[in-house]
């Protein structure tokens, strides 16, 4: 079994593809699970990898299926829930992360070995996400900030940065894009300080119009309280904009220093370091940084990556049910009985099943070897393949 944490998405099927082919080998299924931060995530890769599965002319599709869990089930409002999947995740063979901070993180929750935990960072599509053809002019500043306008997000941050920032630059704007909660803070905070003509709040900005409103300003602004990653970091990189964001998680792995400037998640803070990212404007060439993003982040990169983890976990040998039964004590002196007796159950259902139907009178699939590029996607290939 092979676990994910963070959010990590994909910008072709392709990639998601080659990303989870492995997960079936001899025709014996092998488990996947993946935390995402949004259901539309979620969703994404549960139906493609159905739809892939259960063709009827793929000859994976028998005995495997897959199903979605929302952020409801893996979040902090059931504290029990939660212990219960730090102790599952010690039954893992390996585990990928999306930055060291996040390997860290899971180590020190779940008592893995550092060994089984391997960090795979996310990337961007820089197809998309590239820089407009002419250069913006400095006369005027444009601060764009696209996030979740949420607690976690940093959303109250922005109420006391906000207004300081425009106190001490005349020619400085903001283009606040994202809904949720604390908008009306935000609303409040622009009609206090007569701010109507300095900050624009567009509301939820659909995915692909992300591009469009990255390339209107010089500087993106990221005041996230708590971040496995941030995908949002590359995508304004990736367009060209200098970046300011909070000195939280894994945002300082993302970046290189001549691409963001760091603060701490602290008003002041976050101010001096707006005031530095406006002083450094002029040093910044957005095709150059745009180029070093296609060559540090790339989606195909990190399928490969992946896979090679997963390989490595197809090839590691199992646990028995007693080291298993042992690490399961350790949970706590009740869930780690508690855990020992639905082993205990769920080896014995197995056990009669293999009675029931020995492993020799079980047909096994072959495996074939499947090449995705990135003009097709993988059933493209298949269908070459069998014309």
């Amino acid at each position: 079994m092979s676990v994910e944490t963070g959010s990590q998405g994909c910008g072709d099927d392709s990639c998601l593809w080659k990303s989870y082919r492995c997960e079936i080998h001899d025709g014996r299924p092998k488990s996947v699970l993946c935390t995402m931060e949004t259901i539309s995530n979620a969703k994404y890769i549960a139906n493609l990898l159905r739809d892939t599965f259960n063709r009827q002319d793929n000859p994976y599709s028998r005995k495997n299926y897959v199903s979605a869990w929302t952020p409801g089930v893996f979040n902090s409002f059931s504290r029990s829930f939660d212990a219960c999947k730090d102790h599952g995740i010690q039954d893992v063979t390996e585990a990928i992360c999306v930055s060291h901070t996040s390997k860290e993180n899971t180590v020190l929750r779940s008592g893995l070995p550092p060994e089984k935990v391997f960090v795979v960072p996310n990337a961007v599509d820089t197809a998309m996400f590239k820089p407009a053809s002419n250069r913006l002019s400095t006369n005027e500043i444009i601060i764009v900030v696209i996030s979740r306008l949420v607690y976690r997000k940093g959303a109250d941050l922005l109420v006391e940065v906000i207004p300081e920032v425009c106190r001490m630059f005349a020619n400085v704007r903001f283009i606040i894009g994202g809904d949720g909660p604390k908008r009306v803070r935000l609303e409040e905070m622009r009609e206090k300080h007569g701010l109507q003509d300095r900050v624009e709040m567009l509301g939820a900005v659909p995915h692909a119009r992300v591009r469009s409103v990255l390339i209107s300003g010089h500087i993106f602004l990221n005041s996230s309280l708590t971040e496995a990653f941030c995908i949002a970091i590359l995508e304004a990189a990736s367009c060209g904009l200098l970046t300011v964001s909070t000195r939280v998680g894994g945002v300082p792995e993302v970046l290189p220093d001549d691409m963001v400037v760091l603060a701490e998640p602290d008003p002041g803070d976050m101010v001096q370091a707006i005031k530095k990212a406006i002083f450094l404007l002029p040093l910044i060439h957005p095709q150059e940084m745009h180029d070093r993003m296609k060559k540090l982040y790339d989606w195909h990169d990190v399928a490969r990556r992946t896979v090679i983890v997963y390989d490595y976990a197809l090839r590691s040998t199992d646990q028995n049910l007693l080291e298993r039964l042992s690490r399961y004590l350790s949970c706590g002196s009740w869930a780690g009985k508690l855990f020992c007796v639905v082993m205990i159950i769920d080896f014995l259902i197995w056990y009669l099943l293999k009675l029931w139907q020995p492993d020799e009178n079980i047909e096994v699939v072959p495996d074939i070897t499947l090449t995705c590029n990135q003009d097709q996607g993988p059933m493209e290939d298949m269908d070459k393949k069998k014309a």
